[in-house]
């Protein structure tokens, strides 16, 4: 597999027969000394089908089995470096993380990328050991503790990504990221050539927000038609292109007060979120044919202080994962997140089946 990486230091003010839905976000603010890079990020996905995690506690020194990938000849296995939360969906993806957050303040997530698709079939097997997607985002907290060791990681060879085999037996395409409490971010994106791009750069960028289609290189040059500062004139769909457009928009408007309590921290940060990037059942995507999708389930965090709030979208309950709490635990532990925000509002733990 190629790999490029993109220092950038200029800063810019089921499955079976899946279909494609453009759907999930991440923005990042920043949240100061106080907050260091406060995330939130949700899982999208087609109106007929809500998504569903759980949530998984991994102690430091747990073995962690990677899935099969057979087109590869090694796969990887790992012991956990850091203590991990790990937002893992069942219903639809799997058992796929899709964001997680480890004890030294570095997360990472996973969201759909559909233009990489095609470049799958050139992805070659390099010999490192080989993740598998739907384990990466837990391979990047469990290993490393910033973004810089990430990206040092992947550039010596160390670990490669398991394009070819995919998730639940079809090849989509996905794109991932890292990012700690110092506000560094780093994309990592498949390319022409099967070349894996690596964009690194911090919050201050458009890196602080993430969503779908089209790659960056040309997202960017999207972005470029609208005044960043104009709302009047910004683009209301609820495609990719435009969410990418308010996202930006929203992080770079969104002030956060250091001497506000977290929960007013985490209630502005949302309802900026809300308005660019949050998706409604029913309302059709007009870039994709009128498809509907909508947002299931939202997470919300920062980096300095690790908890979590979870947000069940489709019923509007929440729950509140104490990342201090889990810190004793011995064992992995899981918590049906999706259940217990619906029927108990607290998080109950137990060893995982």
């Amino acid at each position: 597999m190629k790999k490029t990486l993109l220092a950038l230091t200029v800063a810019a003010t089921t499955f079976g027969a899946i279909q494609t839905a453009d759907a999930c976000s991440r923005l990042i603010f920043d949240g100061g000394e106080q907050y260091g890079s406060v995330v939130v990020r949700t899982f999208e996905w087609n109106d007929d089908q809500p998504l569903q995690s759980i949530a998984k506690a991994i102690p430091v020194g747990t073995v962690i089995e990677g899935k099969d990938v057979p087109e590869y000849k090694k796969r990887a296995t790992w012991t956990a470096k850091h203590h991990v939360v790990d937002y893992v969906e069942f219903n639809t993806f799997h058992n796929t993380s899709g964001e997680a957050i480890n004890d030294k303040g570095l997360s990472s997530s996973m969201l759909y990328q559909a233009p990489s698709a095609e470049f799958i079939k050139d992805a070659d097997d390099t010999g490192a050991p080989t993740v598998h997607l739907s384990d990466i985002v837990n391979y990047m907290v469990t290993q490393f503790a910033t973004v810089d060791e990430a990206v040092e990681s992947f550039e010596k060879g160390e670990f490669q990504v398991a394009w070819k085999t995919g998730i639940g037996g079809h090849q989509h395409g996905f794109h991932f990221s890292v990012q700690d409490k110092s506000g560094a971010v780093a994309l990592f994106q498949l390319y022409e050539g099967g070349e894996m791009v690596v964009h690194k750069g911090d919050i201050h960028m458009d890196l602080a927000v993430m969503a779908n289609k089209p790659l960056r290189r040309d997202v960017l040059e999207h972005m470029a038609q609208f005044d960043m500062d104009d709302t009047t004139k910004m683009p209301a769909d609820i495609s990719s292109h435009s969410r990418y457009v308010r996202g930006n928009h929203a992080v770079r408007h969104t002030k956060i007060d250091p001497t506000l309590d977290w929960i007013d921290v985490r209630g502005k940060a949302k309802s900026a979120f809300d308005w660019g990037n949050k998706i409604p059942q029913d309302i059709g995507d007009p870039t994709n044919d009128g498809e509907t999708y909508a947002t299931w389930e939202t997470y919300v965090y920062n980096l300095n202080d690790l908890d979590t709030t979870y947000y069940n979208e489709g019923n509007g309950t929440q729950l509140e994962i104490d990342f201090g709490e889990t810190k004793a635990f011995s064992k992995t532990m899981c918590a049906n997140i999706f259940e217990q925000a619906k029927t108990q509002q607290n998080v109950t733990w137990a060893p995982c089946k």
